[in-house]
């Protein structure tokens, strides 16, 4: 009986090595085609004009903690999160990634003005003081905040400053 028992555990074993063999490997993460969806704000070259590809704005956003740890150090703004209307965490990467590529190109505000849009997020650029602008890489740092710590079951919604300017808020919502 012992020996019926350890051939049929033999038998199962290899049948689960040549079955597991056939198994169809992983499917690779399906990419969001931001390059066709990501709405530049007026003035701004769109995503293929910068040369970009899709794989470029779905990219995670690297070294949060070092740029959270700056704002704890440098506070200009006080950042916040709010309950509504919140966009879906990876349109809000996808323009993440497109502004931060952007470089030093300026993007601007007197009062308020759009910097990008897919699907219903937004990401605004606000004046606190009439006028205000920053290279649009540093708009894109200052938006990573509301990534990082007001996202909730993958919708956030919430405003920061632009990396080093206080005055260049940075609001991204649904809408």
């Amino acid at each position: 009986m012992v020996g019926f028992i350890k051939s049929a555990l033999a038998i199962t074993a290899v049948f689960g090595l040549f079955v597991g063999g056939l198994a169809a490997p992983a499917p690779e993460p399906k990419l969001v085609d931001y390059l066709s969806l990501i709405k530049p704000g007026p003035g701004l070259p769109s995503p293929k004009e910068l040369g970009l590809t899709n794989e470029d704005l779905n990219k995670p956003i690297p070294g949060l903690e070092k740029l959270m740890a700056r704002d704890l150090l440098e506070k200009r703004y006080t950042p916040q999160c709010w309950d509504q209307p919140k966009c879906t965490y990876s349109d809000a990467l996808g323009c993440y990634n497109y502004l931060y590529n952007l470089g030093n190109t300026v993007c601007e505000a007197s009062g308020v003005g759009r910097m990008c849009y897919v699907g219903s997020c937004n990401w605004y650029a606000r004046s606190i003081n009439g006028y205000s602008a920053s290279p649009c890489y540093k708009a894109a740092l200052g938006g990573a905040w509301v990534l990082r710590n007001c996202n909730s079951g993958n919708r956030l919604s919430g405003s920061n400053a632009a990396y080093d300017n206080g005055n260049l808020a940075v609001d991204i919502l649904a809408g």
